[in-house]
């Protein structure tokens, strides 16, 4: 199991110490459940591959067993993650380990969690305290926990977090996996410049609340940043650098009826571009969503959505949004199966590189849910970034069992 960093290791301590009070003290109103999530997936690449070693078809097993633990004045959350695959190497690794709870006026969490800031759809440049799991490739990436503290309080229309957060790094595809670059990434090996290190303790905060129609969240994070440099090493393999960054962002949605505008702004210093230089940037995104309710007569809504991305570095820019366009939409059935179909186009405007996307979601029962998506790269060798993934057209089938 990958290791989850000193906080995620006192939150653990915690939540067990709070299991063994609950129970002597207050076992009568003690509330325990288990949960848990079995995901099966199949994936297909039609394009014969780009690189040396890369196979067509890919299965892939994932297990979230979850426990959840509430008395009086805890709640402690423990959801490992486990996975396996017929190639590439398995995971495990801590998404949520916690125990929280509230005092006076002020909420606290100890341990790892996952945590989401932002609004937009496409990208969200604010969101920056979890790292990445890219082991199923770098367009499928899934975040992984954040060891950290966390407090919680009241402050105006809204309130405030503050967090000191536990370094955890990436991890990236191997040798057999598509959507990947060329050269092998060595996982379990990063290095640390600029200021950074592995033992480095972020801290971060953010007011979110709202104001009318408009909801506001402001933003401020110091500490190694998710987003390495890959540095070539003697035997042809990359080993991800990390930087030191301090990133203030705000972003925002604001409700029209039907339509919600959307954005997000960051200023972001230490960052290493997509040269390896460090380089001080501001990045946004902005973005409109329609509901049209009823669109067919027949019960069901569409959502419409158009975002744009720019970054001041432009085609310098490490996460390939610098000057992008993407329009889709969202169509809801309405239905006792949670029908749900997304159709989405992504486009640079610097080069003409584009993803077209389809994904769909049902739910088969209860307790089985059926996903399925294409996704389809176009003149992806126009851009230097995307070139690697030119031929990574994917197909992608999965059931999720939960109970």
């Amino acid at each position: 199991m990958r290791p989850g960093g000193r906080l995620i290791g006192a939150g653990i301590g915690l939540a067990l110490s709070g299991i063994l009070a609950g129970a002597t003290q207050v076992s009568a109103e003690m509330i325990i459940e288990q949960r848990a999530e079995i995901i099966g997936e199949a994936s297909w690449y039609p394009r014969k591959a780009a690189h040396g070693g890369q196979a067509g078809s890919f299965m892939h097993a994932e297990a979230k067993p979850e426990l959840y633990v509430a008395g009086d004045e805890i709640e402690i959350l423990v959801q490992p993650r486990l996975t396996t695959a017929n190639r590439g190497s398995g995971q495990a690794d801590l998404r949520e380990a916690h125990v929280s709870g509230r005092a006076g006026d002020a909420d606290y969490l100890v341990g790892s969690t996952i945590m989401f800031w932002g609004q937009t759809e496409i990208y969200n440049p604010v969101d920056i305290i979890n790292s990445r799991d890219f082991s199923r490739g770098l367009q499928r990436s899934e975040k992984l926990g954040a060891p950290m503290v966390r407090l919680s309080l009241p402050a105006g229309p809204g309130q405030v977090d503050l967090m000191a957060v536990d370094f955890v790094a990436n991890i990236y595809p191997e040798r057999p996996l598509r959507e990947r670059i060329a050269p092998k990434v060595n996982n379990g090996t990063p290095t640390f410049s600029d200021k950074a290190d592995k033992n480095d303790i972020a801290t971060a905060l953010r007011w979110s609340g709202y104001v009318d129609d408009l909801d506001i969240g402001i933003s401020w994070f110091r500490g190694t940043g998710n987003a390495p440099r890959l540095l070539p090493q003697s035997d042809g393999s990359m080993t991800p650098d990390y930087s030191r960054i301090t990133q203030t962002g705000v972003d925002l949605q604001y409700l029209m009826g039907e339509t919600a505008l959307k954005g997000e702004l960051i200023h972001r210093t230490g960052q290493y571009d997509s040269t390896g230089a460090t380089k001080t940037y501001r990045a946004g995104v902005i973005g409109l969503e329609r509901t049209i309710y009823d669109f067919d007569g027949n019960g069901r809504d569409m959502v419409l959505l158009g975002e744009y991305a720019h970054d001041s570095r432009q085609l310098k820019a490490h996460s390939g949004f610098q000057n992008d366009i993407a329009v889709g939409a969202r169509f809801l059935w309405n239905d006792v199966d949670d029908t749900e179909v997304m159709a989405l186009v992504i486009r640079d405007l610097d080069n003409g590189a584009q993803t077209t996307s389809i994904s769909a979601s049902r739910r088969i029962n209860d307790q089985i849910t059926f996903d399925a998506a294409l996704r389809h790269p176009t003149r992806y060798g126009h851009d230097a970034q995307s070139t690697p993934l030119s031929r990574d057209m994917a197909v992608i089938a999965s059931l999720t069992y939960s109970y």
